[in-house]
């Protein structure tokens, strides 16, 4: 089958690589399948060019996959349109998949006129050789899930042992491209990619949907197979474990930041060469930011460690089953710090149980602990889809389902979907504006510093090294 996967445009100058995708098109592959992409995330072709690339050519299969978010929701509508008004629109089956549609698979069918929903990770459907929703069949098409979208002799469900997933196809994507887009502690001459460890996450926060649950890793080895990889053919030097959630347990750190060390130590047995200089980010969860974990990912070449912190208020994280107390995190960040790895601090207001005081609280600890390596801000809290969050917000009269929740409420991720405190919005807005506006005079004052800091060294100690007045 002819299959082609649509990677949308999200509005930035340099994307970051679509693993999703990538993913899929070696499954096409492996399956025998011809798989394309169409790049709009590169050449910001407007959605009509979509629609002309279809008539002028023949799939039997175009995918669009993407999140849940007001962004994502609005430009999946779009695409949809241009994929429907094509007039070859009755040759191919389309179809929906990611966290976005498989939250909510009737609404989005629906909405978007698609013939059907891939549930779940898409591996399973793709990695077939012969599906069971045929081109003449689509106009009647069921809602399929991963379990019973494909032959009905094997028995589908998780993919468990997930290294034997193939690799992304990285040789179908200008990887030249990709790899410039940074990360936070990039340098200007790194070349940077997001690489799987795992897959999922063992925690069930009541604001996240997860389509799989429990946490799948990945053997380091073949991790480490993969960078090698593309150290040799793209020169990849700064990798971003995009995991949904890299530190698991004390066990996994260990197993594999050792693995990481052997690497750049020893010759990889089968390859017969060392991994080069490269350094990585990782999400992170400080249950597990000890100092002897840090430490040894710091040697291992750790640089950042994203946490999702979210509040600074044990009621707070108890209602939102976070498994976090607030000396925990305020420990772990402390030893992040002293090990010498920069900490990425993400937070989320309007919470059940939050109000002013825990506002406070937030402010006062990013402007305490914050380097200033990027732009950090606070955001109100989104019951997406398919969250605990999401029904409860159902359930007591905050929403009506999930047509309200993006025709209606979700009309940005900066501003309330649904207000869960006792606070007006109004007020509520007011608020946060107030404390995003002293985060954002912290970080521009510190940038001013460091930008008069090099002005003074320059004109006072006639700093040859010098090169103009860049963005810091």
């Amino acid at each position: 089958m002819k299959i082609l996967f649509i990677v949308y445009c999200n509005g930035s100058h340099l994307p970051i690589f679509p693993q999703n995708i990538a993913y899929l098109v070696s499954a096409c592959k492996a399956a025998g399948h011809q798989a394309d992409v169409y790049l709009q995330d590169i050449h910001h072709f407007p959605d009509s060019h979509i629609t002309q690339f279809l008539d002028e050519s023949e799939y039997d299969v175009v995918g669009l996959g993407f999140v849940a978010g007001y962004y994502q929701y609005r430009k999946a509508i779009d695409i949809a349109q241009a994929v429907n008004e094509s007039k070859r629109r009755g040759d191919f089956i389309f179809v929906l998949g990611g966290h976005g549609p498989s939250a909510a698979p009737e609404y989005f069918r629906e909405i978007l006129k698609a013939d059907l929903v891939v549930i779940g990770e898409g591996e399973r459907f793709f990695g077939e050789p012969e599906f069971t929703v045929l081109p003449d069949e689509k106009k009647n098409a069921e809602l399929l899930t991963v379990s019973n979208c494909v032959s009905s002799d094997l028995n589908f469900g998780v993919i468990d042992d997930v290294d034997r997933i193939h690799w992304p196809a990285y040789e179908d994507f200008p990887i030249e491209i990709y790899r410039l887009s940074q990360f936070p502690t990039s340098k200007e001459t790194d070349f940077c990619m997001p690489i799987l460890s795992g897959r999922g996450c063992l925690w069930k926060c009541t604001f996240c949907y997860r389509m799989v649950p429990g946490f799948r890793p990945r053997d380091p080895w073949a991790v480490i197979d993969e960078m090698s990889y593309l150290q040799k053919e793209w020169q990849i030097n700064h990798f971003n474990f995009s995991d949904e959630l890299f530190m698991s347990s004390k066990e996994r750190i260990h197993l594999f930041c050792e693995a990481l060390i052997k690497a750049r130590m020893d010759p990889i047995p089968w390859a017969e060469t060392k991994l080069k200089p490269f350094k990585w980010d990782c999400s992170g969860r400080l249950n597990f930011a000890k100092p002897k974990e840090l430490e040894l990912m710091k040697r291992a070449g750790c640089e950042y460690v994203n946490y999702g912190i979210e509040s600074l208020n044990d009621n707070v994280l108890m209602k939102m089953k976070k498994g976090l107390s607030v000396q925990t995190i305020t420990e772990g960040i402390k030893a992040t710090l002293e090990a010498g790895l920069t900490p990425g601090l993400n937070f989320m207001w309007g919470n059940i149980g939050d109000n002013e005081e825990t506002l406070d609280e937030m402010v006062s600890f990013l402007l305490a602990h914050d380097r200033c390596m990027e732009l950090r801000t606070i955001r109100p809290v989104t019951p997406y889809p398919g969250s605990p969050l999401f029904d409860y917000a159902v359930e007591n009269g905050y929403l009506e389902g999930v047509e309200d929740f993006y025709e209606n409420k979700h009309i940005n991720s900066d501003l309330l979907t649904c207000n869960f405190t006792d606070i007006p919005d109004e007020r509520f807005h007011h608020l946060l504006f107030t404390a995003n506006a002293m985060l954002i005079n912290n970080y521009t004052g510190e940038v001013r510093a460091q930008n008069l800091a090099r002005a003074r060294k320059l004109y006072d100690m006639k700093d040859k090294t010098f090169r103009g007045f860049r963005p810091i």
